[in-house]
């Protein structure tokens, strides 16, 4: 089957997660096989260490739709997605997590919301999501943290759970950037982004690597690989203190000509100090932009490596 044969294909990072492979196959299968179309399965087995690739074969040995590729190490869930992107040839690209809190069965209100939209990318809005509380308090900040940062709208919620049109997937994939996030990525490529409510099931296998260090770790990719915020903000504190010398300044000269001056040399050591801190730190500030600016055009590291496919 050539790639102009495939209507859609679901990208699936593995990690740990062997003991849900079959039952995400079997209902994987069973949702695309209703759906009657033309389908492939990728799976991106992200270095796991329980055994997961041992399953990916053994079903891939019965299902000739599934694809696999294995990564050299564990380079995480975002890169595996990308790699996942990269191998994908169907005109639709669906992209799931491995975890079975994304119903496969679902996947066919994604595909009759973008077939009947303009949408570039639809993704899945949960009506009730079922999260711990430490990935419920990354989701709430990474949502506030991408409107602030990156200008995403209020009304828009990005998922795992979408799915993307082929010339959306083909440009995500030429992109470089040093922590990749799909979704700010697919925002970068296009604004034609829309929900559709879907479920979310709890967990009911294995335990989540969402952690407070994974959170926190995210929190800073975003902040500082997709905005230059951190630079604004020292140069805006440089600027103030700038503003505060002069401000002070006035006064210490009103100080001086009323004679209420007691430390000779105060004064000037005060304001001299003021002065060349905010010039300083305004300056870091907008050497800093460039430079991030230069560091990501100028970056070829290698995203993930791929060990093995079959």
């Amino acid at each position: 089957m050539t790639s102009q044969d495939l209507e859609i294909s679901v990208v699936i990072p593995v990690y740990r997660s062997k003991t849900m492979l079959a039952e995400l196959h079997e209902r994987l299968s069973l949702a695309l096989e209703k759906l009657g179309l033309s389908y492939e399965i990728v799976f991106v087995d992200d270095n796991s260490s329980d055994g997961s690739w041992e399953e990916l074969v053994a079903l891939a040995d019965k299902d000739s739709h599934i694809r696999l590729v294995q990564l050299t190490k564990n380079f995480g869930q975002q890169r595996a997605v990308l790699c996942g992107l990269r191998y994908s040839r169907g005109r639709f690209v669906v992209t799931l997590d491995d975890d079975l809190q994304q119903r496969p069965s679902e996947i066919a209100l994604l595909y009759e919301a973008i077939k009947h939209s303009d949408a570039d990318v639809v993704v899945g809005r949960y009506e009730k999501k079922k999260h711990g509380p430490i990935r419920a308090l990354g989701t709430w900040l990474v949502k506030r943290v991408a409107q602030l940062t990156i200008g995403i709208p209020k009304e828009l919620e990005l998922t795992s759970f979408r799915i993307i049109r082929r010339q959306i997937v083909d440009e995500v994939v030429k992109l470089r950037s040093t922590n990749p996030i799909v979704g700010f990525l697919l925002f970068h490529i296009t604004h034609r982004i829309s929900n559709i409510t879907v479920s979310h099931d709890p967990r009911r296998n294995g335990k989540s690597s969402y952690s407070l260090k994974g959170l926190i770790d995210y929190f800073l990719c975003m902040v500082i690989d997709y905005s230059d915020l951190p630079l604004r903000f020292v140069g805006w504190v440089g600027f103030l203190s700038w503003i505060s010398s002069i401000g002070l300044a006035l006064n210490y000269l009103r100080l001086y000509l009323l004679n209420r001056i007691g430390v000779s040399g105060f004064m000037t050591q005060v304001l001299l100090l003021l002065f060349f801190s905010g010039v300083i730190l305004m300056t870091l500030g907008i050497i800093g932009s460039y430079l991030i600016r230069i560091l990501r055009a100028s970056n070829q590291m290698e995203m993930y490596i791929v060990r093995r496919e079959r």
